[in-house]
C-alpha cells in the first residue's frame, strides 16, 4: 500500500512540475494597402484622405477606421482590443484590427473591410491550437485566397 501511495505521489509531483503555462501571443490582423508598383498607400505623407469612411464589419458590428492617431506596435499581454486603426510598422503603415485572444480557436471568422468607393474586401481567419505541442495552425484568406499576415491589398 505504501509503495502504491508513493508511486501516485511521484506521478502527481511530475504532472505538476511538467505542466506548461503558455502565454499565447494575441492576434492582430494587419492589412497593408499598396499600388501595383508596391507603393505604400497608407502613408499619411502621401495624402491618404481616401481612407475617410473606411469601416470594418465583424461579428455583427461595424467599426470606423481611427486614422487620427497612429499607434505604435506593442506586445501587450493579455489581448487588449484597440479597435480598427492605422499603425506604423518598421517600414510601412498598415490597418490593424484587434487584438484577439491568441489562446482561442477560431473557425472561419470573416471580417469585411468596406472602402469609401463601395468596394469590399473579405478577410477570413481560422486558428486551431495544439496545446500539447504549444503550437497553432492559423490560416488567413483575402477574398477566398490564402495569404500571409500582414495581408496585402493592391488597389
Amino acid at each position: 500500500l505504501m509503495k502504491r501511495i508513493l508511486t501516485i505521489m511521484a506521478a502527481v509531483i511530475c504532472l505538476c512540475s511538467c505542466a506548461k503555462i503558455i502565454d499565447w501571443v494575441p492576434v492582430t490582423f494587419q492589412v497593408r494597402v499598396q499600388d501595383a508598383q508596391g507603393k505604400d498607400l497608407l502613408d499619411p505623407a502621401d495624402d491618404n484622405s481616401w481612407l475617410i469612411g473606411t469601416k470594418i464589419h465583424f461579428r455583427g458590428i461595424t467599426v470606423d477606421l481611427d486614422e487620427t492617431g497612429i499607434s505604435p506596435v506593442t506586445r501587450a499581454l493579455p489581448a487588449e482590443y484597440r479597435g480598427f486603426r492605422l499603425e506604423k510598422g518598421s517600414d510601412y503603415y498598415y490597418l490593424a484590427f484587434g487584438e484577439f485572444d491568441g489562446g482561442a480557436d477560431y473557425d472561419e471568422e470573416d471580417m469585411m473591410i468596406h472602402w469609401p468607393d463601395g468596394k469590399v474586401n473579405v478577410i477570413t481567419y481560422s486558428r486551431k491550437l495544439n496545446r500539447v505541442k504549444a503550437d497553432a495552425k492559423q490560416v488567413f484568406k483575402l477574398d477566398g485566397v490564402e495569404c500571409s499576415n500582414p495581408i496585402i491589398i493592391v488597389r
